[in-house]
């Protein structure tokens, strides 16, 4: 009797220590998406009974990083493990077995039935043939062409006659076919719309998503007693990102820039993220952090190498110049060799400070790949307009907004889309890294400022000496400002720039314009008053050989 008790409690202190295994509904919650990837948080109801409970959380992203799994939650309990799993289910022996019985009846009918309306065509189609042969040798019979010679009229009335009873029949005929072969057309298309349904439904994925791996996270929990709880998990996913964007948008040459700070967020994680708070992070979760080391750099004199050529013999040494530049173009290609991507593009975001931006909104992205706009915040940024005028390229004015503290909003780098006055104008890039604190737009021509470049006749004088000969070339710069207001103006014009010693270039009059003399440009900043006209000039020299002609590129 002892022995029996003992036994029986050794079985229920067994039963007690095994953990049973529970499945629990989850849904996301929060997503933050990183540059690359995602980390995704699931939270779920749970109802706990004494002892050890695996919480199995299924139907999880197949992206998933099992080494960024975490798990917590609220309650009176104990998280003893988290781990990963992928089940494998059994598929049937066979596939028809899956489906229901009436829909393999009715694939089979089907079949069955194109089938016999397939050689009702092919009878249909040699009746066809057979009366169109007889049709047309009666058609060309000598008698029913008139050719034939009759030895009396009645004999020739009782052939056209029959000519025209035949032809009557084989053309009533004919037409009877001609139904029947729509009919059967019309139930042939039907019948093979129908049979594509049901083999579409049945190789749809829902119904082979039965029998494909299931991934799963298995958190087992202790309790020692009967509670109720959330428990909450976290893990990262590949195949997701999100890429910023802008939209500047200026109302008149007055008014500050509106930014619209966008984020195209994209996922193919195989899971639906539906109305989750979204965090959108600057950082990449993949990034290497271990610690950069230096190692020993080494320096020696230089012992050039003979190489043997093709046919055996020894060819020069390379110079030491023309052996390091090789050295470094064959570096270039060698980090300029993979095909330019988004983690490229990623990189040059990394450089950044860590940024998260907390949306407020909910937001649902479908594991559709394709981007997904999230709107992540607006601001306002002065600006200062002025016109810039080209009039050696343009005789119409664009207007340019100098904009500022851009650099307070942590943009990254992105496509900005530019508006003005409610009108699309264009596309620029914009780059943090590569900007000074002035960012400029062009918002598109200003019909309102008119500009006329006019050159003056040359003057020209042989020198004494010599068989130089000496020009002075002038141009002439006039501006109307037709606008109702006070504008800014920025003027630009350039002289050429000698390549030959024997050729020399000298601006004479600068027209009161800053000149680079490297460049050659000519640049003016003033301002027109409404109605105003204004001219500029400029006069530069040419001194060259007269018997040679110039060319100005």
């Amino acid at each position: 009797m002892k022995k029996l008790i003992i036994a029986a409690m050794l079985v229920m202190t067994i039963e007690a220590q095994a953990s049973t295994e529970k499945m629990v509904k989850s849904t996301v919650k929060n997503v933050t998406v990183f540059t690359q990837g995602a980390q995704v948080f699931r939270t779920a109801q749970v109802n706990l009974t004494p002892g050890v409970t695996d919480l199995i959380f299924s139907g999880l992203s197949p992206f998933m990083n099992a080494s960024g799994i975490q798990a917590g939650g609220k309650g009176n309990f104990i998280i003893l493990e988290v781990k990963q799993h992928i089940k494998y289910p059994e598929p049937p022996n066979a596939t028809e077995g899956t489906l229901p019985k009436e829909i393999l009846r009715e694939i089979k009918l089907i079949e069955d039935s194109l089938l016999e309306l397939s050689f009702n065509s092919d009878d249909l189609t040699e009746k066809k043939s057979a009366l169109q042969l007889e049709k047309n040798m009666i058609v060309k019979n000598k008698l029913a062409l008139g050719e034939g010679k009759s030895d009396s009229l009645p004999v020739l009335k009782d052939a056209m006659e029959f000519f025209r009873i035949k032809l009557n029949d084989i053309n009533s005929q004919l037409i009877k076919i001609k139904r029947s072969e729509q009919h059967i057309l019309t139930n042939n298309t039907w019948l093979t719309a129908r049979l594509n349904d049901l083999k579409t439904y049945k190789n749809s994925e829902e119904h082979a998503k039965k029998y494909e791996p299931m991934y799963q996270v298995i958190v087992t929990v202790s309790a020692e007693e009967i509670i109720a709880g959330t428990v909450d998990i976290s893990y990262t996913v590949s195949n997701a990102g999100w890429t910023p964007s802008y939209d500047l948008r200026s109302g008149n040459a007055n008014s500050t820039v509106e930014l619209t700070y966008k984020a195209n967020v994209f996922q193919h994680s195989g899971e639906a993220w539906n109305d989750v708070h979204l965090k959108l992070s600057t950082s990449n979760p993949d990034r290497n952090n271990i610690k950069p080391e230096l190692p020993i750099w080494y320096i020696n004199y230089y012992y050039p190498r003979r190489e043997l050529n093709a046919t055996g013999a020894a060819r020069a040494p390379i110079p030491m110049d023309e052996y390091q530049e090789k050295k470094d173009l064959a570096k270039q290609v060698e980090e300029l060799s993979p095909a330019q991507s988004a983690a490229n593009y990623s990189q040059i975001i990394e450089t950044m400070t860590n940024i998260e931006f907390d949306v407020k909104l909910a937001y649902s992205i479908p594991s559709d790949g394709t981007n997904h706009v999230v709107s992540v915040k607006n601001g306002e940024l002065p600006a200062n307009y002025y016109h810039y005028l080209v009039p050696k390229v343009e005789n119409e004015a664009f207007l340019i907004a100098k904009v500022t503290g851009w650099e307070e909003l942590n943009l990254l780098p992105g496509k900005a889309t530019i508006f003005y006055e409610g009108t699309y104008v264009g596309e620029t890039m914009l780059n943090p890294a590569v900007l000074s604190d002035t960012l400029e737009l062009a918002l598109g021509r200003d019909h309102g400022i008119t500009v006329t470049r006019t050159k003056l006749p040359v003057k020209q004088k042989n020198k004494l000496l010599g068989d130089e000969i000496v020009k002075m070339i002038t141009y002439e710069l006039k501006m109307k400002n037709n606008k109702n207001k006070t504008v800014n103006l920025v003027i630009e014009d350039q002289i050429p720039i000698s390549q030959n010693k024997d050729i020399k270039v000298e601006l004479t009059n600068d027209g009161k314009a800053i000149y680079n003399k490297e460049t050659g440009l000519l640049k003016w900043s003033t301002s027109l008053i409404s109605k105003e006209n204004r001219t500029l000039s400029f006069t530069y020299s040419v001194t060259s050989n007269k018997d040679m002609p110039l060319s100005m590129y």
